[in-house]
Order: C-alpha cells, then structure tokens, then sequence
C-alpha cells in the first residue's frame, strides 16, 4: 500500500489511541490495582477485542453487526452489566477485614480477570466498531490488494496500541508500590479501580442510549 497512506493512518491511529478513554482508563487502573504484568494482559484483552474487529471488516461483516441492531444491543449490554457488577464486587471487597493488604502481581486469576475486563471493555464499546467500519476504509484503496491492506493496517494498529497501553499500565504499575506499604492506600486503591470499572460500564450503557 501507498507509504503516504500508511503514514496518515498511522498518525491517526496514534492520536485516537493516547486520547484518554475507557481503554487506558482500565489499563491504569488494573496496573494500580494488580502490578503491571496484569496490565500487559489487559492491553491483550482489548488489541485481541480490535483484531477481531479489524477481521470482520475486512470481510464486510462489521456492517452486518452494526446493522443488525439487537444482536450489537444485546453484546453491549451484557458487556456494561459484567464491567458494573466487577466494579461493584471489587469495592465491596475493600469492606472486608483483609481490605489492606495488596494483591499480588503474579496471580493467575487477576490476570485472566485482567484481560477478560479488556476484551469485554474493547468488544462491548460502540465506538470501536464504529471507527473500524466507517473510519478504516477511508485508508484502503480498492485498485489493490484489499485483503493485504486490511492486514497492514490491522497489525499496525495492534502492534502500536499494545504498547501504548502496556506504558500506561506500567506507569500505573510503579504507583502500587505504595499499596504495599500503605493499607489506606491499598484500600481505597480497590475502590478507585471498581469505581472506573463501574464507570465504564455506565459509560457504554449510555453510549447504547444515545445510539439505539
């Protein structure tokens, strides 16, 4: 494809990515909560959400979702009430007697939990299958190889919103350690990481309302 092109999308891609939102809102709050290596799977969680986005619109099949209304409704409600009911049990476990002591980094579960929250967050979010059917192909040239250009694109994107994201977590990563030291801090740490989950459920709700 066209390097001019590329660049553009590019520049882009990089602009919408580090413009904050839900994604580097849960990927800040997972490194503050769980260390930086759950954050690394939550960044999974969701570039896997877009990969799976990029795909259908290379087949044309994003449209068929965007306009089969009550499938994309039901996909994006299930998503808003699991991120909602997370957030509300990870605050009520701050309530309880171990509410401050840290979670460790290295758990398994958190990060299984970490990228399922991301992939929910990503595949749940309106706005991502907006801009991978509208927005993509103003970047794809039909007199070539579309398939070849969807992929340059698709990984180009994954690759550098990966790594963006996994920054952001491990800037939120090195504030833990205060966890460690801190049981207040610990548990309002858990507080604050359920209430932007709970936030970003409500948020893709009222994204639906104003879509549907």
């Amino acid at each position: 494809m066209d390097l001019q092109i590329w660049l553009l999308f590019l520049i882009t891609e990089f602009l919408l990515v580090i413009t904050p939102g839900p994604a580097i809102l849960l990927i800040s709050s997972q490194g503050l909560k769980y260390g930086g290596k759950a954050s690394c799977f939550g960044s999974l969680g969701i570039t896997s959400g877009n990969a799976i986005y990029f795909t259908l619109s290379a087949f044309g099949l994003g449209t068929l979702i965007m306009t089969a209304g009550n499938l994309f409704e039901v996909i994006k409600i299930i998503g808003a009430v699991y991120l909602i009911i997370s957030g509300i049990m990870m605050i009520y476990k701050t309530f309880n007697k171990n509410n401050g002591l840290p979670v460790p980094q290295n758990s398994g579960q958190n990060n299984f939990k970490s990228f399922l929250h991301g992939f929910i967050t990503q595949a749940a979010n309106p706005k991502a299958i907006i801009f991978f059917v509208a927005l993509l192909p103003q970047f794809i040239d039909t007199s070539e190889n579309v398939f070849l250009q969807f992929l340059v694109l698709g990984l180009t994107s994954v690759v550098m919103e990966f790594f963006i994201l996994v920054f952001y977590g491990w800037i939120a990563g090195r504030g833990r350690n205060l966890a460690e030291k801190n049981r207040t801090f610990a548990k309002w740490q858990g507080r604050i990481s359920g209430t932007v989950l709970m936030g970003i459920g409500v948020n893709l709700f009222l994204i639906k309302r104003k879509l549907s």
